[in-house]
C-alpha cells in the first residue's frame, strides 16, 4: 500500500538536504534485496514478459491514479489500492517483473503530474523498497518462485505476509521522512492508519482471485466492483458536502467580522486557501482601472508580489465566463501559458468579486498542495461562493466607511464635524499637533436672513475652502456649529502658533461676493495653545479652551485671543477636586446615583448604570466628568472603583434579601486594569456580599482597552472567566475597530449618545446606529441604547430589535431612595426565574 500527504510547511533548505539522503539510503536497500530476490527468480519467454508485464503495468496505473481519496483539514490522504496487483503479480509473475511493471506505472505518473524529482525520486525508491521486501519475504516463507507452486495455502500466506510487511515498511518509511523535513504527526499513527486499508485490500484480493478462479467468478467479481465503487463514491460525496458546508458557515462567520486591516485579509485568505486546499491564495482589489492592490498568502505566510495588470489574460478570462479554471495541461494558449509562469503556478482558478453591475476585484487560488489532481468544477463552485462571501464584505466596509464618513462630516461644507474634529485633534496629538484655532465668521444669521439659506450655505462652502487651502490639504479643518470653524495648528511656541492663527483669521475673515452683495464678516477667533505640561489635555478640553479665548475676544472687541487659565476658574475648580478627594470618600461624600436600563421587548427593568456623583459642600453635585479625569491622574481612580463597588454590592445584596434580582454597571477606567491587584478586588468584593458576578457589569470604552492591550486584554478574559459582564461604552466613537472588537471578551456594546439623540433628524446617524445594532446581533451581544430622550427615539430601537435602552425618557440618574421610590412607583412585580424572586416590569 502508498499512502501520500499532502505536502505542509517546511522549509525549503531542510527539503532540499533530506530529499536525496533518504532516496539514496531507500535505493541502496532496495537494490540489496534485489540482488536477493533475483537469485531464486522465475524466468518467462520474452513475449510472455512483455504481454504480462504491460497488463500489470496498466493495473498498477489504475491503482495509483484513481485512489481513495480522503480530505481531513490541511492533508489530502490517498490510499493506494496498489497492493491489489502486487498480489495477484507475485502469485503469477516472477517478483522481478512485478518490480518492473510497479516502477514504471509510477515513473508514468509522477512524470504525468510534473512532481518535483525529489518527489520522484523518493517514490520510486519506496516502489522499489516495497516490491523487494514483498517478493523475498513471500519466498522465505514459501521456499521458492511463487509462480511454480502455483495457488496453494503457503503461497497465499507468503504473499499476504509479504505485503503487508512491505506496506509496513513503506509507511514506517514515510512517516520518518517526514519527520526529518519537520514537525509531522506520530509515527504511530501513520503506520495504523496504513496498516489498517492494506490488510483489507491483501484479504480483499486473495479472496477475490480465488473467487476469480472459480466458475463464473469474473462476473461476480465484476458487480462486486461496480457496487464497491458506486458505495464509496456515494459516501465520499456526502462527508466531501458535509465538510465544505461546514468550513462554509465558518468563512461566512469569519467574513462578518473582518476589518479593513490587511491583516484580517490574509487571515481570510488563509481560509480560503485552506477550504480549497491550494497552494496559494491571492485577493486583486479593483481601485480604479488597474488592479491597485494585491494580497497573496502562500505555504509560508504572506507573500510580497506585484498587482496584476487589469489586462491579465487569466482575470479577462474570468471577466469573460464569469470564472476562470486555467492549467498547462489544459490551455494552448501562449498568454495563459505566460500568465501561468509568471505566477508560478500550472493549475490557477480565478473568480471575480461581483459587487452589482461592476467587478470589484478578483479571488484566485493556485495549484492544489495535493500532487494528486488538478482542482475540479466542485472546487470552482466553492470558490465562486467564497467570492460572494468576500464581495459582501467589501461592500459592508464600504458602507460603514461612508456611514462613518458622514458621521464624521458636515452635510454642507463636505469638512468635519465637531465630532470628526475631536477625532482628529486626538491622532494628530501623535504627530506633533495640539494647538486648536476657533473662528467664528459672525455674519450667518444676517445672511440667511437677508439673502436665504442657500446663500449662507454659499457663505460657508466657501469659507470652508478658504481655510482649506491657506492651512493646507492636510491639515484638519472641521465646521463645528453655525458659521464657527475650527483648525488643527503645529504645536510649537506660543508665537508661531499665533502668527499662523492670525494668518488663517485674516483669510477666511475677508469680504465675500454672494451674488454682487459684499459680505464683510465680523471675524473672531480664539487660540487654545498646548503646553508641555499639559499633555494629557484631550479634543473637548482644547475645543473649550479655544471657545473661551474666542468669547474673551469677542467680549473685548479684539480679533484674536490665546487662552490663559485666568479665563475661568476650571483649574482651581479641579485642583480643589484632586486634593479633597480622599477626605470626600472618607466623610460619605463620593455617592452613587443610578439611571435604570429597560429591556424593550417585555419592558422589563433588567438593571441599571451605576453613576457616582460628589456632593461638594462648596460646588454641589458635581459630575464624574469633572473630576474622574482628575483624580485618574493622581492615581486615586482605584479608592473610588473600590468605594463605588462597595456600595453598588452592598445595595445589591440588600435588593436580593428582597427578592428583587436587578443588575447593575459599573464603569471601568483603563487605569483600573493597570492596578496590580484589580483582580483580588473585585473577587473580594464579590464574595464579601455574596453577589452573583452575572449581575455584575463592567463598562469600558474601547479607546481605553486599547491603550494597552496586552496587559488589558487577559485582565478582561479573567473578569470574563469569573462571571462578570462586559459592555463597550460609548461604541461608534474612538477605535470603534471590528478587528479589536472581535478581541473583547465582551457580552454587549453601548451605542453612543450622540448617534441616538441625532437619528430622527440625522439619516446618517440614523444608518449609524441601524448598522451598529445588526453587527452587535451578527456577533452575538446584547445591543443598549443610551440617551434615549424621545418617544420617536425609543419606538425607531424597537423597529431596529434593539435589546435595550437607557436615557432620560426612562429616568434620570436618581439617588438610591428616588430610584426605589421610582422602581415602586413605576413597576410591577413578576415572579422571576428563581424561586422566591421577581423582576420589576414597567407599568402598561
Amino acid at each position: 500500500m502508498t499512502v501520500d500527504v499532502a505536502e505542509k510547511r517546511r522549509p525549503a533548505h531542510s527539503s532540499r538536504a533530506v530529499f536525496p539522503i533518504v532516496a539514496a539510503a531507500m535505493l541502496v536497500v532496495s537494490v540489496g534485496l534485489w540482488w536477493a530476490v533475483s537469485q531464486d527468480g522465475a524466468g518467462l519467454d520474452t513475449r510472455s514478459a512483455l504481454v504480462a508485464g504491460s497488463i500489470l503495468c496498466l493495473a498498477f496505473l489504475a491503482g495509483e491514479i484513481f485512489p481513495l481519496r480522503v480530505e481531513i483539514r490541511r492533508e489530502t490522504l490517498l490510499i493506494s489500492v496498489s497492493e491489489l496487483p502486487l498480489v495477484i503479480g507475485l502469485l503469477l509473475m516472477p517478483v522481478w517483473l512485478v518490480g518492473v511493471a510497479h516502477l514504471v506505472a509510477g515513473a508514468i505518473v509522477y512524470l504525468c503530474r510534473r512532481d518535483s524529482w525529489q518527489n520522484i525520486s523518493l517514490n520510486l525508491s519506496l516502489i522499489l523498497l516495497e516490491t523487494a521486501v514483498a517478493g523475498l519475504i513471500a519466498q522465505l516463507i514459501t521456499g521458492g518462485p511463487l509462480p511454480e507452486q502455483g495457488p496453494s495455502p503457503l503461497a497465499y500466506l507468503g504473499v499476504a505476509v509479504g505485503v503487508l510487511v512491505a506496506a509496513l515498511a513503506s509507511a514506517v518509511s514515510v512517516g520518518l521522512t517526514y519527520r526529518l523535513l519537520g514537525p509531522a504527526e506520530p509515527l504511530v499513527r501513520v503506520v495504523v492508519r496504513s496498516m489498517i486499508p492494506a490488510t483489507a485490500i491483501v484479504v480483499f484480493a486473495l479472496v477475490a482471485y480465488n473467487v476469480w478462479r472459480s466458475p463464473g467468478g469474473p462476473i461476480l467479481c465484476a458487480a462486486l466492483a461496480v457496487v464497491l465503487v458506486i458505495v464509496y463514491k456515494t459516501y465520499f460525496d456526502f462527508l466531501r458536502q458535509h465538510a465544505d458546508l461546514a468550513k462554509m458557515y465558518s468563512f461566512g462567520r469569519r467574513v462578518i467580522g473582518v476589518s479593513s486591516s490587511d491583516d484580517d485579509w490574509r487571515d481570510l485568505l488563509e481560509h480560503v486557501r485552506d477550504q480549497l486546499n491550494a497552494s496559494v491564495a491571492a485577493l486583486h482589489l479593483d481601485h480604479g482601472s488597474d488592479l491597485s492592490a494585491t494580497l497573496v498568502v502562500g505555504p509560508d505566510g504572506a507573500m510580497s508580489e506585484p498587482p496584476v495588470a487589469a489586462g491579465d489574460p487569466l482575470l479577462s478570462r474570468a471577466v469573460q465566463h464569469g470564472s476562470a479554471k486555467v492549467s498547462t495541461d489544459r490551455t494552448s494558449d501562449p498568454a495563459e501559458v505566460a500568465a501561468l509562469t509568471a505566477r508560478q503556478a500550472w493549475d490557477v482558478m480565478v473568480v471575480p468579486l461581483r459587487s452589482g453591475d461592476r467587478d470589484r476585484g478578483f479571488l484566485e487560488v493556485r495549484d492544489r498542495r495535493s500532487r494528486w489532481g488538478r482542482f475540479s468544477d466542485n472546487d470552482l463552485t466553492l470558490l465562486e461562493t467564497l467570492a460572494g462571501h468576500v464581495a459582501t464584505s467589501l461592500d459592508n466596509l464600504r458602507l460603514l466607511d461612508s456611514l462613518r464618513n458622514a458621521a464624521y462630516h458636515d452635510v454642507i461644507t463636505g469638512l468635519r464635524n465637531r465630532l470628526g474634529f475631536m477625532v482628529a485633534v486626538n491622532e494628530g496629538r501623535e504627530h506633533g499637533a495640539g494647538s486648536v484655532m476657533l473662528v467664528e465668521l459672525d455674519v450667518l444669521s444676517q445672511v440667511n436672513n437677508a439673502l436665504g439659506h442657500d446663500r449662507g450655505e454659499h457663505l460657508l462652502r466657501m469659507a470652508g475652502s478658504r481655510l482649506v487651502e491657506a492651512a493646507g490639504a492636510n491639515r484638519p479643518v472641521a465646521r463645528i456649529e453655525a458659521d464657527r470653524f475650527a483648525v488643527l495648528l503645529d504645536d510649537a511656541s506660543e508665537e508661531q502658533v499665533v502668527a499662523q492663527a492670525q494668518r488663517l483669521r485674516a483669510v477666511v475673515g475677508g469680504a465675500y461676493s454672494l451674488n454682487g452683495i459684499e459680505v464683510d464678516p465680523n471675524a473672531s477667533a480664539g487660540v487654545a495653545h498646548l503646553s508641555c505640561d499639559e499633555a494629557a489635555t484631550d479634543a473637548s478640553v482644547l475645543l473649550q479652551r479655544a471657545e473661551m479665548a474666542m468669547l474673551a475676544a469677542q467680549s473685548n472687541d479684539e480679533t484674536l485671543q490665546v487662552y490663559r487659565p485666568s479665563m475661568g476658574e476650571v483649574y482651581r475648580r479641579r485642583f480643589q477636586l484632586v486634593t479633597q478627594f480622599r477626605q470626600a470618600v472618607e466623610q460619605g461624600l463620593i455617592v452613587v446615583h443610578y439611571q435604570p436600563k429597560l429591556r424593550l421587548g417585555d419592558r422589563e427593568v433588567v438593571g441599571a448604570e451605576a453613576l457616582v456623583r460628589w456632593m461638594h459642600p462648596e460646588f454641589g453635585l458635581v459630575s464624574p466628568a469633572e473630576f474622574v479625569e482628575a483624580i485618574e491622574a493622581t492615581g486615586s481612580i482605584d479608592i473610588l472603583l473600590e468605594h463605588v463597588l462597595d456600595i453598588v454590592l452592598r445595595q445589591m445584596s440588600e435588593w436580593r434579601s428582597t427578592g428583587m434580582q436587578i443588575g447593575v454597571a459599573v464603569n471601568l477606567s483603563v487605569r483600573n486594569l493597570l492596578a496590580e491587584d484589580f483582580l483580588g478586588m473585585v473577587r473580594r468584593s464579590l464574595d464579601r456580599y455574596d453577589v452573583d458576578p452575572t449581575l455584575l457589569t463592567f463598562e469600558i470604552t474601547e479607546s481605553s482597552v486599547m491603550t494597552h492591550p496586552e496587559h488589558s486584554l487577559p485582565i478582561l478574559r479573567e473578569l470574563a472567566t469569573l462571571g462578570v459582564r462586559l459592555s463597550v461604552d460609548d461604541f461608534g466613537t474612538g477605535y470603534s475597530s471590528l478587528a479589536y472588537l472581535r478581541r473583547l471578551p465582551i457580552d454587549e456594546i453601548k451605542i453612543d449618545r450622540s448617534f441616538v439623540q441625532g437619528m430622527n433628524t440625522d439619516l446618517g446617524d440614523l444608518a449609524i446606529v441601524r448598522a451598529i445594532v445588526d453587527l452587535g446581533h451578527s456577533l452575538g451581544l446584547l445591543v443598549v441604547a443610551e440617551g434615549v430622550e424621545e418617544e420617536a427615539a425609543r419606538d425607531v430601537l424597537r423597529t431596529m430589535e434593539c435589546d435595550q435602552i437607557q436615557g432620560f425618557l426612562l429616568s434620570r440618574p436618581l439617588s438610591l431612595d428616588r430610584f426605589e421610590a421610582w422602581l415602586e412607583s413605576r413597576t410591577v412585580r413578576v415572579p422571576g426565574p428563581e424561586p422566591r424572586t421577581h423582576v420589576l416590569r414597567l407599568m402598561r
